[in-house]
């Protein structure tokens, strides 16, 4: 009875949190986060151009990295909130026919989730990457006990086209998939192309612009600096929605960490902290 009780008072407080933002929000724009990864988050969102990290399998496939196997998790809880939190996970294996990839993501509470189990290959021809995606999406609503699955496909390019400058673009469901035959609700498409610029041994500069087909163009900025050995800082910004973004990271040939937060224009919101960590072997 306790227990019962308890998870209708958190559905009510989930209910009227949610309810709450929609009512403060008016018509800015608010939706499921767009990178995963605390680097990425911490860099302003601008991912697309962003050589060599762990979470190319939820960004650009045509930048998974290629030296060694890796294993990360990620988590961000949105505005502090316990219910509404993305977690994920990723894996990468370099062979010498290509990079292989496969992910899993979870967004959402227990009045509506979505999972997403994600498969990936990558590789290069004289210095142009390319990767593509296959991303299974399901969703449940528990109000009327409805589900409903979509694949979906993504793909990706990159190349360094100087010394340490790098361009990239990807798309996301070219394929417009549907939640469902009766549904007709189509998977989010978006486009984005970025640069990156990694200066000396110093700081790393990159930036996308970004745009899914229901919102505005966007724009995303970040820059990474060399505080001292393996220890860098990070700050970033975007637009449409305004969010400010910094953050830590620590790397080693074994292991690294990073920490990131990002506050949204909307003061009410508050601030989504999120933190990964990835293995390397």
């Amino acid at each position: 009875m306790i227990r019962k009780l308890s998870y209708s008072y958190r559905t009510f407080l989930l209910t009227l949190f949610i309810g709450g933002i929609l009512f403060v929000s008016g018509t800015q724009q608010l939706h499921a986060q767009a990178v995963i990864g605390a680097r990425e988050l911490a860099l302003g969102e601008a991912s697309t151009a962003l050589a060599g990290t762990n979470w190319s399998m939820f960004g650009n496939p045509a930048l998974m990295p290629e030296d060694q196997p890796s294993v990360s998790f990620f988590g961000v809880r949105y505005y502090g909130f316990a219910e509404i939190t993305d977690m994920a996970v990723s894996v990468t294996y370099p062979t010498k026919f290509g990079v292989l990839g496969a992910g899993a993501h979870r967004y959402g509470f227990d009045l509506f989730s979505e999972n997403r189990l994600r498969a990936g290959y990558k590789n290069s021809f004289m210095g142009f990457h390319y990767g593509v995606i296959l991303n299974y999406s399901h969703v449940t609503q528990a109000i009327d006990n409805g589900s409903a699955g979509a694949l979906g496909v993504d793909v990706g390019v990159a190349a360094p086209v100087l010394d340490h400058l790098w361009i990239g673009a990807k798309a996301t469901n070219i394929n417009q998939p549907e939640y469902g035959s009766r549904n007709g609700e189509k998977l989010p498409r978006d486009l984005s192309v970025g640069i990156s610029y990694q200066i000396a041994d110093l700081a790393l500069i990159t930036s996308d612009v970004y745009k899914d087909i229901n919102f505005p163009l966007a724009y995303r900025a970040g820059v990474e600096v060399k505080i001292v050995e393996a220890l860098v800082g990070r700050a970033g910004i975007t637009t449409n929605p305004q969010t400010f973004t910094a953050g830590f990271g620590y790397s080693s040939d074994r292991w690294g960490a990073n920490v990131a937060v990002q506050r949204h224009e909307n003061k009410v919101l508050g601030f989504s902290p999120a933190i990964d960590f990835q293995i390397n072997w």
